[in-house]
């Protein structure tokens, strides 16, 4: 399968990308290969070896547009930077939060 994005040497060229069918597949560089220069795997590494080896990550439009459940309710994400939402709350959302929580406090009447 063939996919077409902005990128191109004129600003109205696309670039033509061949979309792999291999799911995750060396869309991340090995972080053994990047720390030692070699891998234990070899070529059997599910992650490159080297930017040559990289492959492009299609992502739904709406990857990392709504907030991380997690973050939201002040927990930590178990998936880190794989998570598909995002983790950076902007003023409004850390004011609402701020104000869930408080809401959530015990009164202390005497």
């Amino acid at each position: 399968q063939r996919v077409y994005v902005n990128g191109g040497k004129k600003a109205e060229e696309a670039l033509e990308l061949e979309v792999y069918n291999q799911g995750m597949l060396k869309t991340e560089l090995c972080n053994k290969w990047q720390q030692t220069g070699t891998c234990p795997y070899g070529d059997h590494c599910q992650f490159a070896h080297g930017i040559e080896e990289l492959r492009p990550v299609l992502r739904h439009p709406r990857y990392k547009t709504e907030v991380c459940r997690m973050v939201l309710n002040g927990d930590h994400c178990p998936y880190g930077h794989r998570c598909h939402f995002r983790h950076a709350l902007t003023d409004q959302e850390k004011f609402m939060r701020s104000m869930n929580t408080r809401s959530l406090k015990p009164l202390n009447y005497r």
